[in-house]
């Protein structure tokens, strides 16, 4: 499998990771606490982001220069995480006081979620320019070497 697939795949595992942790707690502070759309959202979002960060950055690329990374990642996230809350909150404003009660927190997540799929392969490429960016690893460098020396 060639690289850019590898780290997609694992870049899809990770958000796969933080979308369920961020689902979970949208629907646990949402449903059991009188806390309104835009703070269970927000609680949620930030619950994600964090073992996102870290399984992006030692996972899906070898880790580069932190300063870079974690300023193009908090950039890029705030801009869907913001998106994601701004949905909920108008779902909370809009859809779900037309459904019944028990249908509210499952509504919520479900706009929770459509927030953040149509950013997902431009985070992607966004990650991928930035983190990919860097000296390969020493076995890499050695690999490449000695393909290029059979060349």
């Amino acid at each position: 499998m060639a690289p850019s697939r590898i780290r997609l795949a694992r870049y899809s595992v990770a958000s796969a990771i933080a979308t369920g942790i961020s689902q979970v707690v949208l629907l646990a502070v949402y449903g059991w606490t009188t806390l309104d759309a835009t703070t269970a959202s927000t609680i949620a979002f930030l619950a994600g982001s964090v073992p996102h960060f870290v399984l992006v950055r030692y996972w899906a690329w070898p880790p580069g220069k932190l300063r870079a990374q974690l300023t193009t990642y908090l950039t890029v996230t705030l801009v869907g995480g913001l998106a994601s809350i701004a949905l909920t909150t108008a779902a909370e404003k809009l859809v779900l006081p037309l459904l019944p009660s028990g249908w509210q927190p499952l509504a919520l997540t479900v706009s929770y979620l459509a927030a953040s799929g149509p950013v997902f392969l431009a985070k992607f490429a966004v990650f991928d320019r930035v983190f990919a960016t860097r000296t390969p690893r020493p076995y890499q460098a050695q690999h490449q070497v000695t393909e290029h020396a059979m060349a």
